[in-house]
């Protein structure tokens, strides 16, 4: 980690991309500060600074020339904004500074790039992802572009949100006290979305593990990981995820869950073995007198998940269950 970063952005309203550049970047540096200014104001020893959306360098995605250098985002029509080019050049150094394991780097790179970075960037440009798939579509009449499109709006982005942190022009909030506040709320945004992907790439290590131990259709978690989309993939070649039907698990709420493993994880009735229908929708004492378990607390009315009290009655049901 640096000990200090010298950070250049344009002045004037603020938007996703160089706030969430400078969050980026202030993982860095144990100390950073920025200057907001215009092309006039650049500094004369850029070697000393990181200087982003603006001055048509690397970081820039303004000109002409840097637009056609910058290319689009891998497997996309996505234009680079300041956030993607950011955390394209700086990744790895961020992800050190923030212990992300060495194997996970790559893996992180890509998720944090799909789940947050494309929509900050697209919305920067003002690119369509929607309209841009659309268009290979030559048959759709204006009517129907237009009506999907509209229908794919959401009212609410990560970029509309971080727009309104600039001061209304009502206000005489002074906009780099505005801007800083709008860094530190994405920079939360950032560590929360950072420390997700790392969990969840935990979790999937910790699932193929215990897809090894599995056995007779089973799987049993000492503590709850997300575990449906590792078994789906796994399912593609491993036999052992093939085959199973049932994960059980410590429930968030307290006791312990059967869940179905599902074919598609959309659609909770793609079970690979139903759990018994005379179960659905039941709870306490009319699960426990229908199932003939003691401890069985609920079956969800589709009858994808159950749960009772203790890991034992948890492992009765799916007893139960796999005869059926």
């Amino acid at each position: 980690m640096q000990e200090q970063l010298n950070l250049f952005t344009h002045n004037g309203l603020f938007h996703a991309d160089d706030v969430f550049a400078t969050a980026m970047l202030s993982l860095m540096t144990h100390h950073y500060h920025v200057t907001r200014g215009g092309d006039e104001q650049l500094p004369q020893d850029p070697e000393n600074w990181i200087i982003y959306d603006i001055g048509g360098g690397e970081l820039d995605h303004h000109t002409p020339e840097s637009k056609e250098l910058n290319g689009t985002h891998p497997n996309t029509n996505i234009p680079y904004a300041a956030c993607g080019l950011v955390w394209r050049k700086y990744y790895k150094e961020i992800l050190e500074a923030e212990d992300c394991p060495e194997q996970y780097v790559e893996n992180v790179y890509s998720k944090l790039e799909t789940s947050l970075i494309l929509g900050i960037d697209a919305s920067d440009n003002g690119f369509d992802p929607l309209a841009d798939a659309l268009s290979a579509f030559p048959n759709l009449t204006d009517e129907q572009r237009g009506s999907l499109i509209h229908a794919s709006k959401t009212s609410y982005t990560i970029s509309a949100l971080i727009k309104d942190f600039n001061p209304s022009w009502e206000s005489d909030r002074d906009p780099d006290e505005a801007f800083a506040d709008a860094v530190a709320f994405a920079k939360d945004i950032l560590l929360n979305r950072l420390d997700s992907i790392m969990d969840a790439l935990d979790g999937r290590d910790y699932i193929l593990q215990h897809i090894d131990y599995s056995a007779d259709h089973l799987m049993i978690l000492d503590q709850f990981a997300p575990w449906q989309g590792v078994v789906t993939s796994q399912s593609r070649s491993n036999p052992k995820a093939q085959d199973l039907w049932y994960v059980i698990s410590p429930a968030l709420r307290g006791g312990w869950n059967i869940q179905c493993v599902l074919d598609n994880p959309a659609e909770r009735t793609s079970y690979r073995h139903a759990l018994p229908s005379e179960w659905y929708g039941l709870r306490g004492e009319e699960l426990s007198a229908a199932s003939g378990v003691a401890d069985a607390r609920f079956c969800h009315p589709s009858g994808f998940l159950a749960g009772a009290d203790s890991q034992e009655g948890a492992l009765e049901m799916a007893a139960i269950a796999l005869r059926k």
